[in-house]
């Protein structure tokens, strides 16, 4: 599996969307090598969990954003 297609399928992946099982491990398996999709990978895992642990307020809370770019900043 190369960068493209590992992106293109990284989101059904994050949200645990229908893959086959065949396509999960390629994903698991380039993430092992690759760093550059890795770096992708944590930054849309750590957002994804930013939101799900802040999203359930109906405002927004100022450290909210900087958390955000406190993971921005790291890539």
């Amino acid at each position: 599996m190369d960068c493209k297609e590992a992106l293109e399928k990284l989101y059904l992946y994050l949200d645990h969307e229908i893959l086959s099982e065949s396509e999960r491990q390629q994903i698991e398996g380039h993430l092992q090598w690759c760093w550059r999709c890795q770096q992708v990978y944590q930054l849309e895992n750590n957002l994804q969990n930013l939101i799900r642990l802040n999203g359930r307020n109906d405002e927004v809370p100022p450290s909210f954003f900087s958390k955000i770019k406190n993971v921005i900043a790291q890539f």
